[in-house]
This record gives structure tokens, C-alpha cells and sequence, in this order.
């Protein structure tokens, strides 16, 4: 029997694999679409993560709403002290009452920090108008912790000027603006009441400067204590670390803010 080689060849041919030229040409396709498709889809599961985040924040701030129309202020309901600068016991009962309001988040009080977006920070603040007068109880701070590692930040005031007598901590809400370059000039703060959000975001590459704050540093200062003012104890002039300073709060949710959050006014 005569073998027909080239028939032979022909049916080796057809039932080869893939040349090295074409599996160079697909590895290069799938990377292009990975390229284009995972940093889109971390996008997306981020700021699905962030807005879950905010939602509970808003959920804490109805249910304060609701408090202040009834009993008059945000100090809890069966004291006159204001959040956890009249002590444990204040904040506990304040953070109780706002969950019977809102089953569906867990509240903390304000010296403990935010673990998740469904566990939310809650404080309560004093106001003082421009001659250092008391307002009374008129503040309410909310934090939340992010999947994605930003801690989202909401305050809400009915009247005041600033949040310590010594006028270190003003009620401040920042422009809108169309670019995040710090070297614009910008229009005036606002010293407006109402609702206001900030954040706290990790630096994570070189555009930053430095990789400062660090994720564990927004983790553990997600605390709606540490965010109503800044300060520690009630100590005036001694400012944390990496807090949402007055000027970093706008009259809405922001991806990007002018600032990463940082000590000092």
C-alpha cells in the first residue's frame, strides 16, 4: 500500500493546535479586555460599597430628625447631656434611642469607630454662635466605614457658628467646584447649617504624595466623635490626625474632594 504523504501532511495540519503567532495575538486581546474591564468593574463594586455606606449614613440622620423634632435637640431622651461630651452613659442612651427609630442600621456611639457601612457612628454636638454663646444641643455628626476603605462622613446643624466656644472649629461647608487643583483660587467658605458630607479616603499611590492616611488610620478614626470637631477630650486647640476638617465638607455626596483629610484648620 502506497502512502499519500501529502494527504498525510494535510490531515496533520488540520488537526494541529494553535501556532505561537496566534496564541501571542489572543493573550494580547484577553489582556487588553482585562485591562479595560477589571479596573471597570472594581469601580463599579466600590462605589456600589460607598453608597451603601451613605444610605446608612442618611438612614441615621432621619432617624435623628425624627429625635430632634421630638424631644427639641439631639441630646438623648432622658437627659439634657449632648453626645459623648457628657459622658458614657449620654452617648449610649443617645445611640438607643436613634435605633429604635432605625432598625435597620446599628448605631454606635461616638467613640467607637464605624466596622461596615451598616454600622454607623453617631454624635451629638453643641453650637455657639460668633460671641461664644451656647446654642445648645444643635449638632449631629454620622460616620460609616466603606467597603471600599473610605470613611464617609455627614453632619447636620440647625443653628451655630462654631462647634467650640473658642471659635477653633467653625461650621464650614466648601464650595463646589469643577476641579480638584488646590492651587485655584476659590470662592469663600460658606458658614451655612443643614446638611453637609465629608470623607476620608487612604492615600494609595504617588499622586498622592505620600500613602498617608493609611488605611488603618481611616478605620480607626471613623468615629462620629473624632469627626464633629477634631478634637480629643474636649481639649481646645488639640487637633487628631486625619479627620475631615471644616472646609472638606460639601452640601453633598462628592467622589473627590479637594482634600484627603488631615490634621490641623
Amino acid at each position: 500500500m502506497k502512502l499519500n504523504f501529502k494527504a498525510f501532511k494535510t490531515t496533520l495540519r488540520l488537526q494541529g493546535g494553535f501556532t505561537l503567532t496566534e496564541l501571542a495575538v489572543g493573550m494580547l486581546v484577553v489582556g487588553i479586555l482585562a485591562s479595560v474591564a477589571v479596573p471597570s468593574f472594581l469601580g463599579s463594586r466600590n462605589s456600589a460599597y460607598d453608597k451603601e455606606a451613605q444610605r446608612s449614613i442618611n438612614l441615621a440622620i432621619n432617624a435623628a430628625l425624627i429625635h430632634y423634632q421630638n424631644q427639641g435637640d439631639f441630646s438623648d431622651a432622658s437627659s439634657a447631656g449632648c453626645g459623648t461630651d457628657a459622658g458614657a452613659s449620654v452617648a449610649i442612651a443617645l445611640a438607643a434611642d436613634l435605633q429604635k427609630l432605625e432598625p435597620n442600621v446599628d448605631m454606635l456611639t461616638g467613640n467607637s469607630a464605624s466596622t461596615s457601612a451598616r454600622v454607623v457612628s453617631i454624635d451629638a454636638r453643641r453650637t455657639y454662635n460668633s460671641n461664644a454663646e451656647l446654642l445648645g444641643c444643635q449638632a449631629f455628626f454620622a460616620t460609616a466605614l466603606s467597603s471600599s476603605g473610605t470613611c464617609w462622613v455627614a453632619r447636620f446643624t440647625v443653628e451655630g457658628k462654631f462647634f467650640l466656644p473658642s471659635s477653633v472649629s467653625p461650621i464650614q461647608m466648601a464650595p463646589a467646584l469643577n476641579t480638584q487643583n488646590a492651587s485655584n483660587t476659590t470662592w469663600t467658605l460658606l458658614q451655612a447649617n443643614g446638611a453637609a458630607y465629608a470623607q476620608i479616603r487612604a492615600g494609595t499611590n504617588a499622586a498622592d504624595g505620600n500613602n498617608l492616611p493609611t488605611l488603618a488610620l481611616v478605620q480607626s478614626n471613623c468615629k462620629a466623635s473624632t469627626q464633629s470637631t477634631g478634637s480629643v477630650f474636649g481639649q481646645v486647640g488639640f487637633v487628631t490626625a486625619y479627620y475631615a476638617q471644616p472646609s472638606e465638607f460639601y452640601s453633598s455626596w462628592r467622589d473627590a474632594t479637594g482634600a484627603r483629610g488631615g490634621a490641623g484648620n
